[in-house]
């Protein structure tokens, strides 16, 4: 597999009424946008429709990595930008 095709899966959850999720929001999707290897999806769990059932997902804001839990709260950028570019280097 070529550099070029290496995908890391950022899942960030939120709820709407969360003010901290909101600003987290907005500076993850700058940190995403130009950003092809990092597949970026958002759950809000006050949308009902979402049928969303992972544990600990009470925790709001939370960024998902790879199917882990890597930042429950406030998150470092700066640390969340080298994290993850050692985990796209080492793959």
């Amino acid at each position: 597999m070529g550099r070029e095709n290496i995908k890391v899966d950022v899942l960030f959850l939120m709820r709407q009424s969360c003010k901290l999720c909101q600003d987290m929001l907005a500076k993850l999707t700058v940190y995403t946008e130009n950003r092809v290897d990092i597949e970026f999806q958002v759950i809000d769990l006050d949308d009902k429709k979402n049928n969303y059932a992972k544990k600990n997902c009470a925790i709001t804001p939370a960024i998902w990595v790879n199917n882990k839990m890597w930042y429950a709260g406030s998150v470092n950028m700066d640390r969340f930008d080298e994290k993850i570019n050692e985990l796209i280097n080492l793959q």
